[in-house]
């Protein structure tokens, strides 16, 4: 039997059923497959920042799938090129940036944007500060990039405390400042125009962990983002706040990318930029496109999650006498009084577990417009 064969046969038989076999099961695989999938339509959908899929986006998938474009030869797709500029440029003008690109998810991100501060400093510090709630991809990016994470403590609503982090300015300069706009924990947003501030003072980058709030700046009057347009680098990953498949994130930059003129590709037209990205082409964006063409619909659903968390949070203050932690950025956090055992709805995706502060919490989180506070009350109801 030839290899091709033998890997044909390997997943026709799986090791989860070894009796069944054929076309049959295959069907039954995809379908098993498209049920699993559909647990993000759910209304109590809440444990993660898997939003249900904005229909428009879907064209621009298939769009994407059809054109099959690369950009590193943008000569080749002019109209592809236009559309991914004025993506980046709206998206600059948003966050008062400059320059920036689509990527494949913000652990990309945030990886080039510490590249681009190490590149950079004006001085040979290998520091990086953020707050213990910063995502994990910010510790792998300094150890991949030989710098040292140093934890900032966080107050009691999971933000990182500002004054801890200008002591330990003081005490060692950093070469980045990493501020996290909406926590994975709990949504927390930090301090952001302090922590420029202090970024400035110690003459450091300051990088903006925004992948899933920033999508507030879509909203008028959001003082959690003041001062994001002096930032060195912004990441923002649309397919966690405003419903888009995997992969879309967005890293920008108040500087202009550099050119990579220092190696010589024989193959391209042109040096390529100074990031991670290589091969890429309308995956990253051509969903976003096409559910902005409808942008009001995007505002619509975001304000709509945001007001269901709200709502989610006032009915638990309510009815129960539970610790609440309640974020600007669509997610709830809970403690209950009694140390109930709440594992058949984390099984569900209905909540999942966290930490504030190194304490256990249930978490909540508000990314599909699908998610109703009324029914997530209703589930929750047996245990008040």
């Amino acid at each position: 039997m030839s290899q091709l064969s033998t890997l044909i046969n390997s997943l026709q038989n799986p090791l989860l059923d070894l009796e069944s076999s054929g076309q049959s099961h295959v069907l039954e695989q995809i379908e098993m497959l498209l049920s699993e999938g559909s647990l993000h339509d759910s209304s109590v959908w809440a444990g993660h920042m898997n939003p249900s899929i904005d229909s428009s986006a879907l064209l621009g998938q298939l769009l994407a799938r059809s054109h099959n474009g690369n950009l590193l030869s943008p000569e080749l797709y002019p109209q592809l090129l236009a559309i991914e500029k004025q993506l980046i440029g709206w998206f600059c003008e948003l966050f008062g940036q400059h320059d920036g690109h689509f990527t494949h998810g913000s652990s990309y991100a945030n990886l080039e944007a510490l590249w681009q501060a190490r590149d950079s400093a004006q001085h040979s510090s290998k520091i990086v500060y953020g707050s213990e709630a910063a995502h994990y991809s910010i510790i792998k990016a300094c150890q991949i990039l030989g710098l040292e994470f140093q934890a900032i403590p966080t107050n009691e609503q999971g933000q990182l405390d500002c004054q801890s982090l200008y002591q330990a300015c003081h005490s060692q300069q950093p070469i980045a400042i990493v501020a996290t706009a909406g926590t994975t924990a709990s949504g927390a947003m930090d301090p952001i125009e302090r922590c420029i501030e202090i970024a400035d003072e110690f003459n450091c980058w300051c990088h903006v962990d925004a992948a899933w709030g920033g999508a507030l700046i879509l909203l008028p009057e959001q003082d959690y983002l003041l001062g994001i347009d002096r930032a060195d680098s912004i990441c923002f990953d649309p397919h966690k706040a405003l419903g888009q498949p995997r992969p879309c994130s967005i890293i920008l930059y108040q500087q202009a990318i550099s050119l990579m003129t220092d190696i010589d590709i024989d193959y391209l037209s042109s040096p390529p930029k100074k990031t991670l990205s290589g091969s890429y082409g309308g995956e990253l964006f051509l969903p976003l496109w096409s559910s902005l063409l409808d942008g009001d619909l995007l505002l619509t659903q975001l304000e709509h999650r945001l007001n269901q968390a709200g709502e989610f949070y006032r009915a638990l203050k309510q009815q129960t006498d539970w610790q609440l932690f309640l974020s600007p950025s669509g997610i709830v956090c809970f403690k209950t009084v009694v140390n109930s055992d709440l594992s058949s709805l984390e099984k569900r995706g209905i909540l999942s577990r966290s930490k504030i502060k190194g304490e256990d919490v249930w978490r909540v989180v508000f990314a599909s417009h699908k998610t109703s506070s009324a029914r997530l009350i209703e589930a929750l109801s047996p245990y008040f």
